[in-house]
């Protein structure tokens, strides 16, 4: 369901901005794709967030990432390459997120109506060093697969996730 690119450019992000070890840091990515959003909203928006700050925004709009912090702004601050590569990324998860949602759909023995999927991914260190990373997936707002980085593998918690993993 999407691509994992993102997170390793964001890993490398994170580890750019990190300043003081032993500071827990966190990246997030929430990305939303909507069957019928409503009037002039775009149906795919994805965001991401380095310790609670947005500092990239996308949506099926405008169809490009852009920065949304200061320091993301900054002439220098980011190779130009990061916004091409991300917003490729982005614009190939939008193309998968048309087909998941015909899909799931399918999968959920729906016709019509509102549907979204929702998707968070990224990871956190910690004051000890660790890192704890994640990838969740919901279906109109319940879980409905995750990946066990213990195990390597996705888990589905509900049936019509199966075919997924």
């Amino acid at each position: 369901m999407g691509s994992c690119g993102t997170l390793g450019w964001g890993l490398l992000l994170l580890g750019a901005v990190c300043g003081a070890a032993g500071e827990p840091r966190s990246l997030r990515y929430f990305e939303t794709a909507m069957t019928d959003p409503g009037s002039g909203l775009p149906w795919f928006v994805s965001v991401g967030y380095v310790d609670g700050e947005i500092f990239v925004h996308y949506d099926s709009t405008a169809r490009r990432y852009v920065p949304c912090t200061e320091w993301m702004k900054a002439p220098g601050a980011v190779d130009p390459e990061y916004w091409e590569r991300s917003t490729r990324i982005a614009q190939s998860n939008e193309r998968v997120y048309r087909v998941d949602l015909g899909t799931l759909q399918e999968r959920f023995n729906q016709s019509g109506g509102s549907h979204t999927v929702q998707r968070k991914i990224g990871c956190d260190i910690l004051e000890d060093g660790t890192i704890r990373g994640y990838h969740q997936v919901a279906y109109d707002g319940r879980d409905f697969i995750a990946f066990d980085k213990d195990t390597k593998t996705f888990t589905a918690t509900v049936p019509e996730a199966v075919l997924t993993k």
